[in-house]
């Protein structure tokens, strides 16, 4: 199983890295905007096994609508317009339950998992668009394709080194109720793994960051990650689903495959923003 996520992984690596360096810059999101809409209809067939309605049809045109407008060229939205959506979908979705079959005991859990799922999945893709758009004074050409290649290749690293430390070196299990296989020794390979990736990708390709910063924001991102990878294994034990879906053999489905890169995310966003101030 891990060999053939190896050999999926060497697959889809080179082709994102290649729309990311020579593809035209609409490309990019345009790959995220399908991805993020492929991985949210998984995370509703998640809620859905797990007995929780969800209004799928307009949920997803209203994620589409979100992923599209941060595509855009010139998007920038700020905090209250962010804010201010977020109400609006909340809004919507309730409304969408009352006028739909959910039953009455189920409405609450059925809008909470529609607006769960765009704030999960379509957020972080929307963030995965702006780092590839984003740019610091000073910076070297395509900055942005190498900031999203740099969080790539240290959440690649954690999920190896995890997998490696856990298998030959684990003992104490880390959630053995949504994950018994995962270890505490193996979260920690995967930190130590992800810091010394990082820093050397800083000193590579990376070299608006010192290398003890790139540590600093890999070794977070990747805790993120692992994070993100356990919510998701939470989910689908509450369902009583193995994999959210089948897309390259030995991955599961898209949400499997992101389900770190989610959590990760918001943390190199938040990188990138404090680097701009300071």
């Amino acid at each position: 199983m891990k060999l053939q996520r190896e050999i999926s992984a060497g697959v889809a690596i080179p082709i994102v890295a290649a729309v990311l360096w020579f593809a035209p810059p609409w490309a990019f999101g345009s790959l995220a905007g399908v991805l993020g809409l492929a991985t949210l209809l998984e995370f509703y067939r998640i809620a859905e096994a797990a007995g929780l309605p969800v209004p799928k049809t307009l949920a997803l045109l209203f994620a589409a609508g979100i992923l599209a407008a941060a595509a855009a060229p010139a998007a920038s939205p700020s905090g209250v317009v962010v804010a201010g959506g977020i109400f609006l979908l909340a809004a919507l979705f309730s409304a969408a339950v009352l006028v739909s079959d959910v039953p009455l005991p189920l409405s609450l859990a059925g809008a909470g998992a529609a607006l769960l799922g765009i704030a999960l999945v379509v957020l972080p893709f929307c963030g995965l668009m702006w780092l590839d758009r984003a740019y610091l004074p000073g910076a070297t050409a395509k900055f942005g394709a190498r900031l999203v290649f740099f969080l790539f290749a240290t959440i690649w690293a954690c999920d190896s080194f995890a997998y490696y430390v856990g298998k030959n070196l684990g003992r104490h299990k880390l959630a053995p109720e949504v994950s018994p296989k995962k270890t505490i020794e193996g979260a920690i390979g995967g930190f130590a793994g992800s810091l010394l990736v990082a820093a050397i990708a800083s000193s590579l390709f990376l070299r608006e960051f010192r290398p003890v910063e790139a540590a600093i924001v890999g070794g977070l991102a990747s805790s993120a990650g692992q994070l993100g990878d356990l919510v998701e294994s939470m989910f689908k034990r509450a369902a009583g689903v193995k994999d959210s879906g089948v897309f390259l053999p030995g991955h599961g489905g898209f949400y499997d495959r992101v389900d770190s890169l989610l959590f990760a995310v918001p943390v190199l966003c938040g990188a990138i923003l404090l680097k701009m101030t300071t």
